[in-house]
């Protein structure tokens, strides 16, 4: 590829997606049951498949091969567009074209150091990381990000520089009054755009933190996590396409497989997602309570 080439073109659509030839394949469903992706295939001459994305009552998206098309319905205000396809849209087809990419949180430490969080949503990913900035860290992604094998580690890909918070974090962090912009018409998130004083590099990542979910427990623990389930577990992490392809699949296996085997360290991170526990938390993560090589710190 070229410099300057992109490897995606995303474009927008006129009218409605004609859904002749597809067949739904799966959905992607909230606690309640409800719907908040479905996906669909239209396999094509020379066994190539064109998808469609639909994100119930907001946008529709159109994937071939290298280029995106959307098709927002009339209410879908821009923020939300760009969200979905930042977040969503984006992150599948990049794992779709043979890349594991996580939904994660990384940030660079002030020694240099590069760490990420492994989270579902609604874990404090975000929190985390937008907490870490503000004790001079330097964020490389708030939601997704993209890991891969190499003879020097495991190297991990940043993505778009901005990060995605609730109202109760935004308060809680003390960030009233920046330029947030609405992100999510059926709920509270708002985007914060940081500006970058040099384009993102590649980074070797050092430690995996992989976050438990929230429980009431007093202080942050942060323990050694090691085992076959750690696959499973980071499977489950990454975002898919297709979950009925099983050459992605058993590609995504070994991508994962590989870049364990790369990490110098993958933690267990156990926390209660209270604001009081953040500075605790953040001090561990910087270094200043867990000494490297340490078993545990509770």
């Amino acid at each position: 590829m070229e410099r300057g080439e992109a490897d995606i073109h995303v474009t927008l659509g006129a009218g409605a997606v004609c859904e002749e030839g597809y067949r739904w394949l799966h959905s992607w469903l909230q606690m309640g049951g409800e719907s908040t992706l479905a996906c669909a295939r239209r396999s094509e001459e020379g066994g190539v498949s064109h998808y469609l994305l639909r994100f119930p009552g907001l946008a529709d998206f159109v994937v071939r091969d290298t280029v995106v098309e959307c098709y927002p319905q009339p209410d879908c205000q821009q923020d939300l567009l760009r969200h979905l396809v930042l977040d969503q849209v984006l992150p599948r087809l990049w794992a779709h074209r043979g890349h594991l990419v996580l939904h994660a949180s990384a940030v660079q430490l002030p020694d240099d150091s590069v760490v990420a969080f492994l989270g579902e949503s609604g874990w404090g990913k975000s929190t985390l990381a937008a907490a870490l900035r503000l004790r001079g860290c330097h964020l490389l992604g708030d939601d997704s990000i993209s890991l891969s094998a190499s003879g020097q580690g495991a190297r991990l890909h940043p993505a778009y520089c901005g990060v995605r918070l609730n109202e109760d974090s935004i308060a809680g962090l003390g960030l009233v009054g920046r330029d947030w912009a609405g992100v999510e018409q059926h709920c509270d998130k708002r985007r914060f755009e940081l500006t970058l004083k040099e384009p993102y590099q590649d980074l070797l990542l050092d430690t995996l933190f992989v976050m438990q979910a929230p429980s009431r427990v007093r202080s942050p623990s942060v323990s050694e996590l090691a085992g076959p389930a750690l696959v499973t577990r980071l499977i489950k992490g990454s975002f898919l396409l297709d979950v009925r392809d099983t050459r992605t699949a058993s590609q995504q296996l070994e991508l994962a497989v590989a870049v364990l085997e790369r990490i110098p360290r993958v933690l267990s991170l156990s926390y209660a997602r209270e604001y009081e526990q953040l500075s605790n938390l953040c001090e561990i993560i910087l270094g200043k309570a867990l000494a490297p090589g340490s078993a545990q710190h509770q």
